[in-house]
């Protein structure tokens, strides 16, 4: 079956704002404790964090419902979290309950951040729907003080392909993926790089990798769900970065 790209990444932004608002309702429910995003690539972000975190500024790029916002919040961090996604903003203040501030925001545009206001951002799985890494990284340069750092997840770049893709491992493309989560049912697209282009983009926008993680399954993980988790041990789906702001 032919998948329509979107043309531009304005087109792309409101289709993946439209997935997500849909999305929005059974996103917790499905996500939080789910074997993916619960149990692979969130505890390998959290890992990467900072130590300590209480009284520190923080921004999480790209919140969702509000989990990974939830637990930086739980851990002492002032939150400011952003999404596209209007009802995402929605559920992550319920959630949030009162507690932080939310906005809704677009990556692909300069963030409205005061210069030098944060200690940390993190940012789960989000980048990959920005075609143009030098904005979003920019911003988020912006916005740090010195020696900031950044805990960014994304897709693996070994990671199986999509069956949609038609350039190589060197091409940075956009491809798609369909989601079925609870009785709402996605196609996202999303831009893969190669490892050079990844790390080329960190470096011009002033960071240093400082340590890179690579999740598997846990024991735990595996024995709640076999059927999805058993066919990628072994197999990079997730790498999470830990970056420095360079003085």
């Amino acid at each position: 079956m032919a998948i329509d790209i979107p043309d531009n990444q304005a087109e792309h932004t409101l289709r993946t704002r439209e997935a997500y608002d849909r999305l929005a309702a059974v996103w917790s429910s499905t996500t939080d404790e789910g074997p993916f995003n619960g149990l692979l690539e969130r505890p390998a972000l959290r890992a990467l964090a900072p130590g300590n975190l209480r009284g520190a500024a923080v921004l999480d790029a790209g919140c969702g419902s509000g989990a990974q916002a939830q637990w930086l919040m739980d851990q002492g961090a002032d939150v400011v979290a952003i999404d596209i996604s209007s009802r995402m903003i929605e559920e992550a203040e319920r959630r949030c309950a009162g507690r932080g501030r939310f906005m809704v925001a677009d990556l692909a545009k300069p963030l409205p951040l005061e210069p030098g206001s944060l200690d940390g951002i993190t940012c789960s799985l989000a980048l990959h729907y920005i075609e143009d890494w030098s904005v979003p990284l920019r911003s988020f340069a912006t916005a740090l003080r010195p020696g900031g750092w950044a805990v960014i997840s994304l897709d693996h770049p070994f990671g199986p392909g999509s069956p949609h893709q038609r350039g190589s491992y060197f091409d940075t493309e956009l491809v798609s993926d369909t989601w079925s989560k609870a009785d709402v049912e996605v196609t996202q697209h999303f831009w893969r790089r190669p490892l050079s282009a990844v790390l080329g983009a960190f470096a011009d926008a002033g960071f240093k990798v400082d340590r890179v993680a690579e999740p598997q399954p846990s024991a735990e993980a595996l024995q709640l769900f076999p059927g999805e988790l058993e066919p990628v041990v072994g197999v990079p789906m997730f790498i999470v970065y830990r970056l420095w702001l360079q003085p």
